[in-house]
């Protein structure tokens, strides 16, 4: 039975409920934290007994909740006090197991408060709020939705606010809107800029710009104090207002803050070895093309594959298998399926397993790549939440990650290079065969293939290199990547951690803006609708004003939903395809794209065919209109109202002619033509009008 970090142990008879907060890799025993009370001292637990009084039903376990607070999510306001707690007690925290022995943590605590100036109390305070909420950063959020007053500011109105002023000289003044506005106007100008100008400096400037007035003899006088903000006024309401991101940004520079300043920057030797103290992740391009699973004559390249392994044990803990590019949306896929149950995956593609097989499904406390996807500021919400340290491979250092390069080839030798469509060393030479054309998989099935290759290698791969330790030889653990796990997870399994799927996928997802309009929320081309859109008319309003633009999360393995934050309950709301888009459901991002692009070309194609008729039409129309003009040059010549007077006897007229025209035009008995017979109809076989339109004509010519 594992006992991992973060894990909620209830006691049955008593109701108490503790947290885990760390488990030693040797001796058997850890420290968990009191939910159930306000003390403030985390006590030793007995691994051994606590897992047997689980496994006997006096114990159960459960995740401990985690708010899902995305960065795009946190106001500037909560990132700041975020990382000014963090800032405070981060090196009394992560000095483990120091921080939980009384001695030491008592030693640590007075040290930190001096050095930041703060009281042993407030320290405290953070500390407890950061076990209790799962040791992470995001622990530290300010609690606005317990508070009242939501973004008002407190008022002066007669006297002014804050503590009394020692003595009578003390400037300072009642704050207005003015003030407030001066404060800001001069930051901007004097300290948010790369001269690193102080704090008091910029007070000063602050005064010498809207304060001071000149004298008849041309020098600056400042008014009395009770018209003077102090200088302790404006630096309260700075560090009040201020985003410490943008400030270092502003002083120090975009390049500076990026190498030095970011959240994601870690220490290497965090944590200790086993199980979870660290995962390596690599992306590498599949030897073997692919056909389109919607159309098998289409081929879609090859596949980009990516790969977590846990460096202690050699174990695969998650993998993605996509046709995007090395990519954050990519490597988010990996990291959700590193979080996932691997029992329902497998299922997903028609293979069972049991959960021995594949019993990953965690976080480690460091992670390390190469400084591809894991130097995007996307990756701020695996450091903010989960508390994992992002680690990149220095340059030129590809050797810092042998584990899972050497995994990859072991995968290509096994799995890859043996399907039809795969890269051969022969397919450049001149002559050579081309292998694209014997792909016969789709990106579904390599996916199962790959799988079907993680379990042997997590289950039955010998690893000739691996150096056991003293310990595992002495247990007799054999160099398999799943009984290295197993004997890690009993014996050094601290730095295993546990967050339900759907929190993890929330923290990692790719955020991207879409369009409210008439016909859905308008993205890649698809269109969603949700409950809250519903209920406040959004459709409605983007075709009677305008279209808007919202943030949304998405999940490219499949398009079906997406997801948007939802600022009143603070968390995401799912969006599901409309009814007449409901096709694309369960297909990926890239193969909606492909598709899309499919149809672009056929409409291109088509619209040149249409515009080729369209000339042929107009030709046509043309010389039928050229044909008539030809004919109304030989007829008689009339005047405007001969010609318009007599519209109605003449269209009576035509008609006429026209029926006889078809009655006469073929004779059933004989097929002769009326026009081709020499023969002509008795007077009272025609009809009155044709009588009519006869007598007239004999009348003219007899007139002539």
């Amino acid at each position: 039975m594992s006992i991992n970090v973060n894990t909620v142990i209830t006691d049955l008879d008593t109701g108490e409920q503790h947290i885990v907060l760390w488990t030693s890799p040797h001796e058997g025993y850890g420290y968990w934290y009191n939910l159930s009370i306000n003390s403030r001292v985390p006590s030793v637990f007995a691994i051994q007994d606590t897992a047997k009084g689980i496994i006997e039903g006096r114990y159960e376990t459960s995740a401990q909740p985690v708010e899902v607070h995305p960065e795009e999510t946190l106001s500037e306001t909560e990132r700041s006090i975020r990382d000014s707690r963090w800032s405070k007690i981060q090196h009394i925290v992560t000095d483990e197991p120091n921080i939980y022995e009384k001695g030491k943590r008592s030693q640590l605590v007075q040290n930190a408060a001096r050095q930041n100036e703060v009281s042993i109390e407030q320290l405290y305070r953070l500390i407890d709020l950061y076990w209790r909420r799962g040791k992470s950063k995001n622990a530290l959020l300010p609690a606005y939705a317990n508070c009242g007053g939501k973004g008002k500011a407190r008022r002066q109105k007669s006297a002014k606010l804050g503590a009394k002023p020692r003595s009578g000289s003390s400037i300072g003044k009642i704050l207005s809107d003015a003030d407030y506005f001066n404060f800001d106007r001069a930051t901007r100008k004097y300290y948010l800029n790369q001269q690193k100008r102080s704090m008091k400096s910029t007070y000063e400037k602050l005064l010498q710009d809207y304060y001071a007035y000149k004298t008849d003899d041309g020098r600056l006088k400042l008014p009395e104090p009770p018209a003077l903000p102090s200088f302790r006024q404006f630096q309260y309401w700075y560090y009040k207002n201020r985003d410490i991101i943008s400030e270092t940004k502003k002083r120090e520079g975009e390049r500076s803050f990026d190498l030095n300043s970011r959240a994601v920057t870690g220490k290497s030797d965090y944590g200790l070895m086993g199980p979870g103290a660290q995962f390596q992740v690599d992306a590498t391009v599949g030897d073997v093309y692919l056909l389109s699973r919607f159309d098998r004559s289409n081929l879609v390249g090859r596949p980009i594959i990516y790969f977590i392994l846990d460096v202690f044990s050699r174990m695969v803990v998650g993998m993605g298998v996509g046709l995007e590019g090395p990519s954050w949306n990519a490597l988010a896929d990996a990291i959700i399926n590193m979080a996932a149950d691997k029992v329902a995956f497998c299922r997903q593609y028609g293979i069972g397993i049991t959960e021995d097989e594949w019993p990953c499904r965690h976080v480690p406390a460091s992670l390390l790549g190469d400084r591809g996807e894991l130097e995007s500021k996307n990756a701020d919400n695996l450091v903010s939440m989960f508390g994992i340290r992002v680690i990149n491979a220095p340059p030129y250092r590809a050797d810092l990650k042998g584990i899972i390069e050497q995994h990859f080839r072991t995968i290509n030798i096994n799995g890859i290079s043996q399907l039809p469509g795969s890269v051969k060393p022969d397919m450049s030479k001149r002559g050579g065969h081309d292998y694209r054309l014997d792909a016969e998989l789709d990106i579904n099935q390599v996916t199962k293939i790959l799988i079907k290759c993680v379990l042997y290698y997590n289950n039955h791969h010998y690893l000739e290199t691996f150096e056991k330790s003293e310990a595992m030889m002495m247990d007799g653990v054999e160099a398999i990547p799943v009984k290295l796990w197993e004997w890690g997870v009993k014996n050094l399994s601290g730095a295993l951690r546990s967050y339900p799927e759907d929190v993890v996928k929330f923290a990692v997802l790719p955020t991207e803006k879409a369009m409210v309009t008439a016909k859905g929320i308008r993205f890649k081309g698809l269109f969603y609708s949700c409950d809250s859109a519903k209920a406040e008319n959004w459709f409605e309003r983007a075709r009677s004003s305008k279209m808007w633009a919202i943030t949304v999360a998405y999940d490219s393995r499949d398009m079906a939903n997406i997801y948007i934050w939802n600022t009143g309950l603070r968390q995401y709301e799912t969006c599901y395809l409309l009814d007449w888009n409901s096709k694309n459901a369960g297909r990926t991002l890239m193969e909606i794209v492909h598709e899309q692009q499919k149809e672009k070309l056929a409409g291109q194609r088509l619209r040149i065919a249409e515009t080729e008729a369209k000339v042929n039409l107009n030709a046509d129309i043309e010389a039928i209109v050229a044909e008539a003009k030809d004919m109304s040059k030989t007829a008689p010549v009339k005047s405007k109202s001969e010609r318009i007077s007599g519209i109605r006897e003449n269209r009576a007229t035509e008609r006429a002619m026209m029926q006889n025209s078809g009655a006469l035009a073929a004779d059933p008995g004989t097929g002769a033509s009326a026009s081709g017979s020499s023969e002509t109809k008795p007077e009272e076989e025609l009809s009155p009008i044709l009588r009519l339109i006869k007598a007239k004509a004999e009348e003219k010519l007899k007139n002539d």
